[in-house]
């Protein structure tokens, strides 16, 4: 069941939000690895947990500018099939 308002939260928007928190706290760890000599793990660790995040932000931004295209499709053809019922009731 979709929500009503856009501003109410979704499963989608949750996740993402747990996801990004989970990704900061985890970029922190780069940061503690390199004050503890840990320089070349440090490196590709923090590279990684960069990459994650760019990759989960852009897959969400795909799935909503597709689905919110979607959605205008079809709130778009229930308007045309409305207007055109409307229409044979007036000629009726």
């Amino acid at each position: 069941m979709k929500p009503k308002n856009s501003r109410q939260r979704t499963y989608t928007k949750n996740m993402m939000n747990r996801i990004i928190t989970v990704a900061l706290v985890d970029i922190q760890f780069p940061f503690v690895l390199a004050l503890l000599g840990r320089d070349q793990i440090a490196e590709t660790m923090g590279g990684l947990i960069v990459t994650e995040i760019i990759g989960v932000f852009l897959v969400y931004c795909a799935k909503s500018f597709f689905e919110t295209k979607e959605s205008e499709k079809i709130r778009l053809l229930e308007m045309k099939i409305a207007e055109k019922e409307m229409e044979d009731e007036d000629y009726e």
